[in-house]
């Protein structure tokens, strides 16, 4: 007899492996009855008197369930390391705000450099509310000041000397090598 499922009258298997319907079905084994269990082994049972007062326990263990609640462990904040998430917005803020200098009012640029010195100023304070709550020292300033004052020069030189267009294909590069960078580390 082959092996091929057409050359078989019941497809892949053969007429003795055939089972009721609905798959897989356990194999029946009787189970014994508890009183025709052997005795253990001598020297291995040991009794162990009930306490007064307290009802015998109903299930294995149950004499060592907690009655006291468990302490919560406090995790303690970590700092973050540099200032890596203000450099990196300040580039997006060049980049957005050089890209689009040529293709609207310059009101709207300054605009723009307001509100950018708004989230700086959100989020200087928003650190040094960390810094004093979770009691930590202080870190430098001038990473802060650096990136409300530099980004928004950058653009102005940049727009300047280069021009939008020029601005656009070297975010897109920037981009595109960040990307890369990522892809390998990550």
């Amino acid at each position: 007899m082959s092996d091929s499922p057409r050359q078989q009258p019941d497809g892949y298997r053969s007429p003795e492996e055939t089972h009721g319907e609905g798959g897989y079905v356990p194999p029946v084994e009787p189970r014994p009855d508890p009183e025709e269990r052997p005795p253990p082994p001598e020297g291995s049972e040991i009794r162990v008197e009930p306490v007064q007062g307290r009802p015998p326990p109903a299930m294995a263990g149950e004499g060592f369930r907690r009655t006291t609640r468990a302490r919560n462990k406090v995790i303690r904040a970590e700092r973050g390391r540099g200032f890596w998430h203000l450099a990196i917005g300040t580039v997006f803020y060049v980049m957005v705000v050089g890209g689009m200098a040529d293709y609207v009012e310059p009101g709207v640029r300054i605009g723009a450099h307001l509100v950018f010195w708004l989230l700086i100023g959100l989020g200087f304070w928003i650190a040094v509310a960390r810094e004093r709550r979770h009691d930590w020292g202080p870190r430098p300033r001038w990473p802060w000041a650096a990136a409300a004052l530099g980004g928004a020069v950058a653009v102005e030189l940049l727009i300047l000397t280069m021009g939008s267009p020029m601005i656009i294909v070297g975010s897109v590069i920037l981009l595109a090598l960040g990307s890369f960078f990522l892809m390998l580390v990550g």
